[in-house]
């Protein structure tokens, strides 16, 4: 299964291309816009492979609304408008379902999604001889964990994140 996940921002986002446990990449600051259109026009050429699902981190703000959360929700109503446009499967995929998948404990730090990350693929790595995840980064670390907790969860935990399923 190859899988696109997003960890969503006001203007950039997180991205992370994982195709049966190897990541084919990653990107800490996409643009909103740039992904949109990846999404909508398919062509998957600068990725090297197409999708079977597209994750995005869903936003939740445990009441707590601001300027950025706000700004974030609609990015997130853009690549999925634009990503069902595209014909893609998608899934938006709460936090709390990525720290229980992933077993992260507590309020789900980066650096813990991070870890867990490393703990699944193997060391980052160095330049000379990289790793799984050499050159992750930033938000690229937070898609990556999204991509691998749907993989990795258990089944009443992928069933929870299935539900999440968003139909044109």
């Amino acid at each position: 299964m190859t899988i696109f996940a997003i960890d969503p921002g006001p203007t950039t986002c997180g991205a992370a291309l994982l195709s049966w446990g190897d990541v084919l990449g990653t990107s800490k600051a996409a643009s909103v816009g740039v992904l949109c259109e990846l999404l909508s026009t398919r062509d998957w050429s600068s990725w090297r492979q197409t999708p079977d699902v597209v994750l995005i981190e869903r936003v939740q703000s445990y009441g707590q609304a601001g300027r950025h959360l706000l700004e974030t929700s609609e990015s997130v109503g853009r690549l999925l408008q634009a990503a069902l446009s595209g014909g893609h499967r998608v899934v938006l995929v709460p936090r709390r379902l990525v720290c229980m998948a992933l077993d992260v404990s507590g309020a789900g730090k980066d650096a813990q999604v991070a870890e867990a990350c490393r703990a699944i693929l193997g060391p980052k790595g160095t330049k000379a001889n990289p790793g799984p995840t050499y050159g992750v980064t930033s938000h690229g670390w937070q898609a990556l964990g999204l991509a691998l907790a749907y993989r990795e969860a258990a089944p009443s935990v992928r069933a929870e994140m299935d539900s999440g399923e968003v139909k044109a």
